[in-house]
């Protein structure tokens, strides 16, 4: 396949261009969620708070389109269980050296099994619903990276890719329906996701193929998030029960693509470059927010001061933050040491 027009000559290309600062916007929006006893006592920021979990909707989507891009670039270069590898080498370190640590800690004080421990560590626990178990996001996030090779190439030949984009809606929420018909309720967190992962995907084609946000696209996108508003809007007012994440998975695309824009037009690069760095880590920053989010009744007492927990946030998120930049770089330089060696 060839490129018609390099990434950063398109609208699309923005995507690309600011894909790590938008998973930086999406990492600050989900620690904002994950403070829950902190309020800004503003209804709008109250509000934007509460739905913060559409964070992890914006990574799903981001990571769908760098997947979609990857998968396509090394078509018939690489063979599957290399791609598996090399996404599996990303992930697994990090989690397994947090979650084994905090699992350690938990077990030493008596509040998990060991056998609730290996649940976790190998990340099996949220498809079986373990109790007292890790977060559920790396667990989908790598189903996400199971799929894809497969849902990126039927995407790939497929003659109109808006059409199973679109779809993915209805069959998500017909799943969740489902889910609870059959008992695995629990599994929503996950399919509720699969727009955002099949948006995602399309946007990687879309890229890979140079396309432009031509006013057909506009359109489209306008007609996407005009639905998404208005179920967000009925939602509000008790007329239909319906997740957010739909909502925002709807507006996602017109959203991003404005903040990118407005990125664009920063004179200063400063605000960028954090939000990139903050991306780059986000794997690190949410795995150690998840623990510094259920460790609060034992935190706080250490740190806390004011009713609106401010102090104590601004230190714990600083310090989470400052953690995840050094795991991150402790991993990336084993890794390199390691493959160097290989070598």
């Amino acid at each position: 396949m060839r490129v018609e027009k390099t990434e950063n000559q398109t609208a699309y290309g923005l995507l690309s261009r600011y894909r790590s600062a938008l998973m930086g916007v999406a990492t600050l929006w989900v620690m904002l969620f994950h403070a829950y006893p902190f309020e800004f006592g503003v209804l709008p920021l109250d509000a934007f708070k509460a739905v913060g979990f559409c964070g992890v909707d914006l990574f799903i989507l981001l990571s769908g389109m760098g997947l979609s891009v990857s998968l396509q670039k090394k078509a018939g270069q690489e063979r599957l269980g290399a791609y598996y590898r090399r996404r599996l080498s990303r992930i697994l370190p990090a989690y397994w050296l947090v979650v084994g640590i905090y699992s350690l800690w938990l077990r030493l004080q008596g509040r998990i099994s060991l056998t609730v421990a290996a649940w976790s560590m190998s990340t099996l626990h949220y498809w079986f619903d373990i109790p007292n178990s890790f977060n559920w996001y790396v667990p989908a996030q790598l189903a996400f990276y199971l799929i894809a090779p497969f849902y990126v190439g039927r995407l790939v030949r497929c003659r109109h890719r808006e059409v199973p984009t679109l779809l993915a809606f209805p069959v998500s929420f017909a799943l969740c329906r489902l889910s609870g018909v059959l008992g695995v309720s629990y599994l929503v967190d996950f399919l509720y996701r699969l727009p955002a992962f099949a948006i995602g995907c399309l946007l990687g084609c879309y890229l890979l193929e140079g396309r432009e946000l031509t006013d057909r696209h506009k359109a489209m996108w306008g007609c996407l998030a005009a639905c998404g508003a208005a179920l967000g809007l009925l939602r509000l007012a008790g007329t239909i029960y319906i997740s957010f994440c739909y909502v925002i998975t709807a507006l996602a695309v017109p959203v991003c693509l404005l903040l990118c824009m407005g990125l664009e037009r920063l004179p200063w690069r400063g605000p960028e470059r954090f939000l990139r760095l903050l991306g780059t880590n986000s794997l690190e920053i949410y795995l150690l927010n998840v623990v510094v989010t259920r460790e609060f009744d034992t935190l706080a007492p250490l740190l806390d001061r004011g009713p609106r927990h401010l102090f104590y946030y601004a230190v714990v998120y600083t310090l989470n933050i400052l953690l995840a930049l050094l795991l991150h770089r402790g991993i990336e330089a084993v890794r390199s040491r390691w493959e160097s060696r290989a070598a």
